[in-house]
């Protein structure tokens, strides 16, 4: 079955701009709709597509319970592509650029050394667009980006570079994302790059007429193609999964007694109702694997379900069978059908069980050693009040992303004030609050900067003169960004006649 019936315009349109990307300058698509409407069946018919005609095409899809993993979707669609190449393939990069590079990329040299100011993580933007030009120079490139309404907010930035200052060569970048759920500043980014270069074009995906959508239920008598219609409203995924809910029995008006978490209520309904199919073992592993990410790794869901490998394999067998999950071209690695699917099987998995799923992810990744930018994720929805180590993880993941990421930095920082114990020395919170505020204000959010200042400077003693003064010369700089000049004005003067004053002589004790 076609799943793709109805969109001749846009596969014309798709295909029109892969010839002219191919003859150069690249080329920029937008591809925008509601959930499920078919925006990621449109980017697989252009990977074909583009894969016939010679292209070397790379794809990634950010993920909804990811957004804090810095880079996270640009890593999906360049890490494993660049594993398979030669080392020595690198040695054409300028020595700052593959510095930037492996400051993303975990498959290249990590001892190329750390950010240490923002500026840093624009740089890295021009690196990767040199890569991107460096991949280019032998085939056409395609770089295909889906669910950029979940990408991270360092992946966000990254896009918005590559819109205003677009790769040269032969590239096609084609992105997607729901509908009124994308970063404001890409959309402004977006919105200028069109009006700009004239090479960005934005391809807004709607509903199936009626004769189209029920050519993909034509099996069913015409007033229930018609009842499936009006249920779904064109859309082809909600559609094909209530016409597989009715298929099987299912009355179409319950969710199983499960909170939907955002998913809409006919298509929560139908994959709970295949979920509701499942052996226990599978659905088990079903809700691991959600929690272990998508794309998901074997061996690390296999932890994070708390099975041995050989239980594990049967319960994976069905859940491919019954197509909730999908072989990947890198071995040992898979994923859900249709991103809903994964956030379905998330929400539906009872709290306690979500829970203990991502503690024991988050010691699988620990085990490995791998970095705590990795494992703050997890991390995050396991820790207990109190647990200073968890505190640590998180704020070790905010400080390392800080530079490059400081929007992931800021959740992390937040996270870890919310677990410190009451009891815990002001000094450790107030050092939490200054990297808070500072991520903050590296991301335009001064008034959240400031607020992190202020509650800093009240939990700093009198007689720490030295911290409170840098503390109120930076709530000052911040105010002053906000417009509060008389406010800043005043924190100044009054910590200055404070240094001025000599403190009062103390009492002799004898």
């Amino acid at each position: 079955m076609d799943l793709l019936v109805g969109r001749d315009p846009e596969l014309t349109t798709l295909e029109r701009l892969l010839e002219d990307a191919r003859a150069g300058p690249g080329r920029f698509v937008v591809v925008t709709g509601e959930p499920g409407i078919g925006k990621t069946s449109l980017l697989a018919r252009l990977f074909r597509r583009a894969e016939e005609r010679g292209a070397l095409v790379l794809q990634g899809s950010a993920a909804e319970f990811e957004r804090e993993l810095p880079f996270g979707l640009v890593i999906d669609a360049l890490d494993a592509y660049l594993e398979s190449l030669d080392p020595r393939t690198f040695d054409r990069l300028a020595p700052e650029d593959l510095a930037e590079l492996a400051g993303v990329f975990r498959t290249l040299d990590p001892g190329s050394g750390e950010p240490s100011t923002a500026a840093e993580r624009f740089r890295a933007h021009g690196a990767v667009r040199n890569l991107l030009e460096g991949l280019a120079a032998g085939q056409p490139l395609v770089l295909l980006l889906d669910d950029l309404h979940w990408a991270d907010g360092a992946s966000l930035e990254l896009v918005a570079h590559l819109l205003r200052r677009p790769p040269r060569g032969p590239i096609l970048v084609a992105a997607a994302f729901r509908t009124g759920q994308a970063d404001r500043t890409l959309e402004a980014a977006i919105e200028a790059a069109m009006r700009g270069s004239g090479l960005v074009h934005r391809m807004a995906v709607g509903p199936l007429d009626p004769a189209d959508a029920q050519m993909l239920v034509e099996g069913a008598g015409a007033t229930k193609r018609e009842q499936l219609y009006r249920a779904s409203g064109g859309n082809p995924f909600y559609l094909l999964q209530l016409a597989r809910m009715d298929d099987a029995g299912r009355d179409d008006e319950t969710v199983g007694g499960h909170d939907r978490g955002g998913v809409p209520a006919a298509v929560m309904a139908a994959i709970v109702g295949e979920l509701d199919g499942l052996s226990a073992p599978a659905r088990r592993f079903a809700e691991a694997a959600a929690v272990a990410g998508d794309p998901f790794e074997l061996d690390l869901t296999v932890q994070t379900a708390g099975v041995t490998e050989p239980d594990a394999l049967p319960a994976l067998d069905e859940l491919v069978t019954r197509d909730l999950v999908r072989s990947s071209p890198v071995p040992r690695r898979f994923q859900f059908r249709h991103p809903l699917v994964r956030r379905a099987v998330y929400e539906s998995c009872p709290p306690g069980t979500r829970i203990a799923a991502h503690e024991r992810s988050a010691d699988a990744l620990a085990a490995r050693g791998a970095p705590a930018a990795a494992r703050a994720h997890h991390v995050q929805h396991a820790a207990r009040h109190g647990d200073v180590g968890a505190v640590g993880v998180l704020r070790e993941a905010g400080e390392a992303t800080a530079q490059r990421a400081p929007e992931s930095a800021a959740r992390w920082f937040e996270i870890a004030l919310g677990l410190l114990p009451q009891n815990s020395p002001p000094a450790g919170r107030v050092e939490l609050l200054m990297a808070l505020a500072g991520a903050h204000a590296a991301t335009g959010r001064f008034e959240e900067s400031r607020t992190a200042l202020l509650e800093s400077i009240d939990l700093t003693p009198g007689d720490e003169e030295a911290v409170r003064v840098s503390l109120i010369g930076a709530c000052a700089g911040v105010e002053q960004l906000l417009g509060h000049h008389e406010e800043a004005h005043a924190r100044l003067t009054t910590a200055l006649e404070r240094l001025r004053t000599p403190p009062p002589p103390r009492r002799s004790s004898s």
